[in-house]
């Protein structure tokens, strides 16, 4: 992921990459008609060396905006000190690998700048030789290192710088070639627009190429004398936190004093990392009896759990067996209990059906004597009936008793009349039969008397 990072930033950090997007978007305004000024048409889009020179400006231009960007950044330094303050009378030369690992808290912005690499390299100086009194002289060194630096950071501008005017020179050289090919004394009027044409190329080309040199001259110098100002500053910058930080035994009047104090200061951080090991055995001792204890805990806890877990199943063996012989005799008294129930409920049942039987045997009996209370009824109107049919018997009687001599009485005119003859008229009137009036009488009063009976019925 570091390796991906790196080539990034690289990519990024490529004035290749940047001076080629600018000089298509530069050309891609020209062609759709954006940027249609005739100056920048004549001058730059003229032809293919024109094209190439502003090709060369936007890469050198992109190379020095990057540049002053890296510096601008560069410049944004913290201002409390890197390292730490410095002690008072200095600090061994040992404490120089303690050091480095402060420099990875420093800004991600000033990580691969000239500070941090500067800090850097002095520690690992201090500590790969154990010599802080040389310190000064590599500062100087290293100061030295970075100025060179910093001049070969402009040699890509510099080779675009010095490529621009050639490739104008080149123009100048295809312009005046076209001028002579173009020539023709003959016919000098017809030839003329193309000679014009050809000192046009020649003629601008070399101008075009002198101010895009020019203004990247001048760029790289405002660039150049920024970054020996941020140079000057890391300088000042690594003096405030180096110089003075470590013993300096070149100031003793006594030669062998700095190689004593050196194995002084030797044995002294030999007996802290003595004393460093033995603590580290004794904690390693007593982490061995910590995890000894602990494991002799666990061992006797589990030892208890195993013999606390058998009482318990036991127990609850027991337990399960007692519940289990409770529950039966529960249950065969439940069983007894229920039986004399269901047999008491058998007889209940047994019982309810026969007072059902008995009940439906009274509600027949019930309707019968509906039924007879109301036949006796239909006797009661019978009777009634028959007792007012009787009350008029006797009228019906003499009723009967006049009709039945009526028909007496027309029985012996029938025999009357078959031996004369004769038509019996009942109703005329004749002076020489006597009976005849009472018997038509008689049957008029037993028709009326019929009829009076039928009404009264």
């Amino acid at each position: 992921m570091s390796k991906l990072n790196n080539w990034i930033g690289m990519l990024l950090r490529s004035p290749l990459l940047w001076g080629g997007m600018v000089t298509a978007l530069y050309y891609g305004g020209i062609y759709a008609g954006i940027l249609n000024h005739p100056m920048l048409l004549r001058f730059t889009a003229g032809h293919s060396v024109e094209y190439i020179v502003t090709a060369f400006f936007f890469i050198g231009a992109a190379a020095l905006i990057v540049k002053a960007v890296e510096i601008g950044s560069q410049r944004r330094m913290p201002d409390q000190t890197l390292l730490g303050p410095v002690p008072q009378g200095g600090q061994p030369a040992e404490d120089a690998a303690d050091l480095l690992p402060l420099l990875a808290d420093a800004p991600r912005h000033l990580q691969k700048g000239f500070l941090v690499r500067r800090l850097r390299e002095a520690l690992e100086h201090v500590h790969r030789t154990g010599k802080p009194e040389e310190l000064n002289d590599e500062i100087k060194y290293l100061s030295d290192i970075d100025h060179m630096r910093a001049q070969h950071g402009y040699a890509f501008v510099r080779v675009i710088i010095w490529a621009i005017p050639i490739l104008g020179l080149l123009g100048t050289v295809i312009g005046i070639t076209s001028v002579f090919a173009n020539l023709d004394i003959k016919h000098f009027d017809a030839s003329l627009p193309m000679v014009l044409s050809g000192l046009q190329v020649a003629f601008d080309t070399t101008g075009l190429a002198l101010a895009m040199s020019m203004m990247l001259m001048f760029g790289q110098y405002f660039v150049d004398r920024t970054e020996q100002g941020l140079l000057a500053e890391v300088d000042a910058r690594v003096n405030a936190e180096l110089v003075g930080r470590f013993h300096n035994d070149v100031d003793s009047d006594d030669p062998q004093l700095g190689p004593m104090r050196r194995m002084v200061e030797t044995v002294v951080h030999a007996t802290e990392r003595l004393v460093a090991r033995q603590a580290e055995i004794w904690r390693g001792t007593i982490d061995v009896a910590e995890e000894r204890h602990r494991q002799l805990a666990t061992s006797g806890g589990k030892q208890l759990e195993t013999a606390l877990a058998g009482a318990l199943e036991h127990t609850l063996k027991t337990h399960a067996t007692t519940v289990a012989a409770t529950e039966r005799q529960l249950t065969e008294q439940s069983h007894r209990q229920w039986s004399g129930v269901q047999q008491a409920l058998l007889q209940s049942a047994e019982a309810t059906t026969r007072q059902h039987a008995e009940m439906a045997k009274q509600s027949e009996l019930l309707l019968k004597v509906v039924e007879a209370t109301g036949q006796i009824a239909g006797l009661e109107q019978t009777l009634n009936r028959n007792l007012t049919a009787l009350s008029t018997a006797r009228s019906f009687d003499e009723t009967l008793v006049a009709l039945a001599a009526a028909v007496q009485l027309l029985s012996a005119r029938l025999g009357q009349a078959a031996g004369d003859q004769r038509t019996v008229n009942l109703l005329a009137s004749a002076p020489s039969t006597a009976a005849a009036p009472t018997a038509a009488q008689a049957v008029a009063a037993a028709t009326s008397k019929v009829r009076r009976t039928d009404k009264a019925a």
